[in-house]
């Protein structure tokens, strides 16, 4: 039985943030009928997802304040994709958006471009955080408080997202995608963006793959024991790990380490309606921190 919709859907939400024994026996209920495996997974995912959320909105002032520099892939993405050496009007979809980072970044990048679209995120103090330095070009950007995670379970982001279908120039998420579980969750916040996006208009997403640091692998291996310790949660899957902040004691956010394969699955599964134009390496001190892909919609 699938987690989708009705009682079943309002009872994983109900113990996504709590103990072992409780997402245990949530589960259990949840797939009676069968597929437990699906049903425990999603379960483990939504709880995950719930520490995450957790995470920002208690971390959002102190986050923000160390995300204010623009990422050196997003000067790459511009290059790739041309944009400076365009003058009409842009429109954006930004999913996850955070601090706005990436909207001022733009408005400093592209200056006297019209810059409109939607920037899309589920925690206010974050976003509100970003407002304190609102321009204005950014003024024709609308804000969406939505939940991507809920959304994806649903199967229904691409629904719920406000940006009609084939509208916009550019859709991006960056610094999200490792904090979505499960392949299928992507694949579905991809196939969301690229449905946003007109013919001929751009995607880009990234991937953080921290694991390529020694010093942070060794810390994600680190917090991702303590974590499980104290909060009572069963072994992850490979290249799952949860992480901290600032020594922070308590507080968690769970993130994936992007291999190879995984991201090549991604891009076979959208294939039949964007075509991968980039990817290449940027971000961090050694400038292989995130991937970035950027697709051209058919």
């Amino acid at each position: 039985m699938e987690l989708r919709g009705g009682a079943n859907r309002e009872q994983a939400f109900a113990v996504a943030s709590s103990g072992a024994a409780c997402v245990a026996d949530a589960a259990e209920d949840l797939v009676a009928s069968g597929g437990a495996a699906r049903g425990a997974e999603e379960v483990l995912a939504l709880r995950l997802c719930a520490l995450t959320g957790e995470f920002y909105r208690a971390n959002a002032e102190s986050f923000s304040q160390t995300r204010q520099s623009p990422w050196q892939g997003w000067v790459r993405l511009l290059e790739v994709v041309g944009l400076a050496a365009k003058q009409k009007p842009l429109r954006v979809l930004d999913l996850a958006c955070g601090n706005l980072r990436f909207e001022r970044y733009l408005a400093d990048a592209l200056p006297g471009r019209m810059l409109s679209g939607w920037a899309v995120d589920n925690c206010d103090p974050l976003v509100e955080a970003g407002e304190r330095n609102e321009s204005d070009a950014l003024s024709r950007m609308s804000f969406q408080n939505l939940d991507a995670i809920e959304r994806l379970f649903a199967g229904c982001l691409r629904e719920a997202l406000e940006a009609p279908d084939a509208s916009c120039d550019l859709a991006v998420s960056f610094g999200f995608m490792h904090h979505v579980p499960l392949e299928r969750w992507r694949v579905g916040l991809l196939r969301a963006l690229v449905a946003k996006v007109r013919p001929g208009g751009f995607v880009s997403v990234s991937f953080w793959r921290f694991l390529n640091s020694d010093k942070l692998a060794r810390k994600a291996k680190e917090t991702t024991s303590r974590a499980r310790a104290e909060l009572g949660i069963p072994e992850l899957p490979p290249n799952d790990y949860l992480l901290g902040w600032q020594d922070t004691r308590g507080l968690y956010r769970y993130c994936h380490h992007f291999n190879e394969p995984e991201i090549e699955r991604l891009l076979a599964m959208v294939a039949d309606s964007a075509d991968l134009i980039s990817r290449f390496e940027a971000d961090g001190k050694t400038g292989n921190l995130n991937e970035y892909v950027v697709l051209r919609v058919k």
